[in-house]
């Protein structure tokens, strides 16, 4: 285990993941020593699954959403004194570990307060065609209406300094969340760049994975919150 990131926090919501959040914490752990878990008020036995793992655990006793989870999270990791950047990370093993790793070591080193992972960057190939059609368009209508220029504007995987997170007030309704995010990143002006990622599509993860009609319900938040 040779890194650590002492002031790093990854930050993993989980909602009913129980056939794989062991095997995509064991793998962070490997390099990272604080973990967060925010279980959004999963109704499988997930939280059995975490019984014996070097994290830390933060419940909903309902499903509030991945937007709701990610704030418990922020609001955890402000408090801690020294913490510096919160790296969020989906639960299902979609991401992959050596670019939460490539983050850590970005955002301590860049002058950017948030650095959005990208799927399209060097791995475009790997996302299947209609999703990223989808994704295209809307990472063109999130420009549109924010000015916030991202390859991909719904990738989980980012890194937020701390001085960021307390710029945010996210309300988070439904599948607006990132939307939202963009939108506050537009408005209190944040600095952020995008980092290549990959992404694992797995039989488990396409299944489990947002359906293609949630990419026009993201397309209607945009155009709700732009005004």
């Amino acid at each position: 285990n040779n890194m650590k990131f002492d002031n790093i926090y990854i930050l993993v919501p989980v909602f009913n993941e129980n056939k794989v959040i062991r095997n995509t914490l064991n793998e962070l752990l490997k390099f990272f020593s604080n973990i967060i878990v925010v279980n959004d008020g999963s109704t499988d036995n997930t939280i059995d699954k975490l019984d014996d793992l070097n994290i830390a655990l933060l419940n909903h006793e309902i499903n509030l959403g991945v937007g709701a989870a990610v704030q418990t999270g922020f609001d955890y990791v402000e408090k801690i004194h020294d913490s510096y950047a919160v790296i969020t990370f989906d639960a299902d093993g979609q991401h992959s570990v050596e670019d939460a790793v490539s983050m850590a070591k970005e955002i301590q080193i860049c002058n950017e307060e948030i650095i959005f992972g990208s799927r399209f960057i060097k791995h475009q190939k790997n996302v299947p065609l209609v999703k990223r059609n989808v994704l295209k368009v809307i990472a063109f209508i999130t420009k549109i209406a924010t000015g916030i220029d991202l390859t991909d504007a719904h990738n989980g995987l980012k890194a937020y300094k701390v001085s960021a997170i307390r710029k945010l007030k996210l309300q988070f309704s439904g599948y607006s969340y990132e939307s939202e995010l963009i939108t506050e990143v537009a408005k209190k002006n944040i600095s952020y760049k995008e980092l290549s990622t990959n992404i694992k599509y797995t039989e488990y993860s396409i299944k489990k994975g947002q359906k293609l009609t949630n990419g026009l319900l993201i397309i209607e938040d945009l155009l709700k919150l732009w005004r």
